[in-house]
């Protein structure tokens, strides 16, 4: 058999259906039936077709394969901020499972909750004929997808609602979240609260800064006694500003870290300056057990797995209305607690 051709790089081309043919001596049309499981081929032309497409390492073309067969693929979407976070991570985990079980795959993207980047990675995912998409939205307006809806593709949000698109979500309670952190160190006799956020235009910190002030009110804390502190985007923020927090002395006796990311820079930066406040996370993570951090059981992979069930269910009526919203109560989960 002679040597497989290669482009100019000197890679080795990818065999074709018509490779396949030659190698097994039928024709293209009775190869393609056996590489698409059609019918009305013999047991033993099946099995020389079979045989040389693994000789020679050919794989169908499924996203062909596909168009031929409808317009929609086994393909879920998903737009994350990013998966450095792991809370993104755990997401994007929950909902690959759940998708595996019903037999779809997931193609991971990450748009930085940058709006542009998110919009564009929408139209390429969706030019990729997925099937549905799970966002994590970043921009600001999204009432263009009603014309992708029409032509079939079903969306869920997740963490956040998408501003002007009617659609399911799956969120937390991030107020009654937030007033579970307060109560926790306000039963430890903790007066002087500070919260550490993410920036305030961005939904989920928003939402949970109003939470604070909110809890303060219900729970009777002097508003000036505590505060908020915002803007803090990523670990290394964190312990910049819980670095300038000490050091400013003023009289911190507890702090609630908005997001996993923050309770991590938080910890290092008390840890760095010789400092023991207490301090609650918002968000779980996987160190929190080990590192004895009290959190909410706000489990990323139950997210994922609930967003993608409600997905599989889109899927019966892509256009439809009923559009559901999930939200998940929180409670605290103590420090080690399993």
């Amino acid at each position: 058999m002679s040597t497989p051709p290669t482009d100019q790089t000197g890679i080795v081309a990818h065999p074709t259906l018509a490779d396949v043919a030659a190698v097994a001596g039928v024709s293209i049309k009775t190869a393609s039936r056996v590489v698409n499981d059609q019918a009305n081929v013999t047991p033993k032309t099946a099995a020389k077709v079979r045989e040389a497409a693994n000789l020679l390492g050919y794989r169908t073309n499924a996203i062909a394969r596909e168009l031929r067969g409808g317009p929609m693929s086994n393909l879920v979407g998903m737009i994350i901020s990013d998966l450095f976070n792991p809370f993104y991570a755990g997401l994007a985990s929950g909902a690959e499972e759940r998708l595996t079980e019903a037999g779809h795959d997931l193609i991971i993207a990450t748009a930085r909750d940058d709006g542009a980047r998110e919009s564009a990675l929408i139209d390429s995912l969706l030019g990729r004929r997925v099937r549905g998409l799970l966002v994590v939205p970043s921009g600001k307006d999204y009432s263009y997808l009603h014309a992708e809806r029409r032509r079939g593709f079903s969306f869920v949000f997740v963490d956040r609602p998408a501003p002007f698109f009617d659609a399911d979500n799956v969120l937390v309670d991030n107020n009654g979240g937030m007033y579970e952190c307060v109560k926790y160190l306000a039963n430890k006799g903790l007066k002087r609260i500070a919260l550490i956020a993410d920036h305030e235009s961005i939904w989920t910190a928003g939402q949970r800064i109003a939470g604070f002030n909110s809890a303060l009110a219900r729970l009777g804390l002097s508003k000036s006694d505590c505060q908020v502190i915002s803007g803090v985007h990523n670990e290394n923020d964190a312990f910049l500003r819980i670095t300038d927090l000490v050091k400013s002395q003023i009289g911190v006796d507890g702090i609630i870290a908005a997001n996993d990311l923050i309770a991590q820079g938080a910890l290092r930066g008390l840890r760095a300056a010789g400092r023991e406040i207490p301090i609650i996370s918002f968000d779980d993570f996987p160190q929190a057990s080990l590192l004895g951090v009290t959190t909410l059981d706000h489990d990323p992979q139950t997210i994922g797995r609930i967003a993608a069930g409600v997905l599989l269910d889109r899927f019966a009526n892509p256009a439809g209305e009923n559009f559901v919203t999930t939200v998940m109560q929180l409670r605290v989960k103590e420090g080690g607690e399993a």
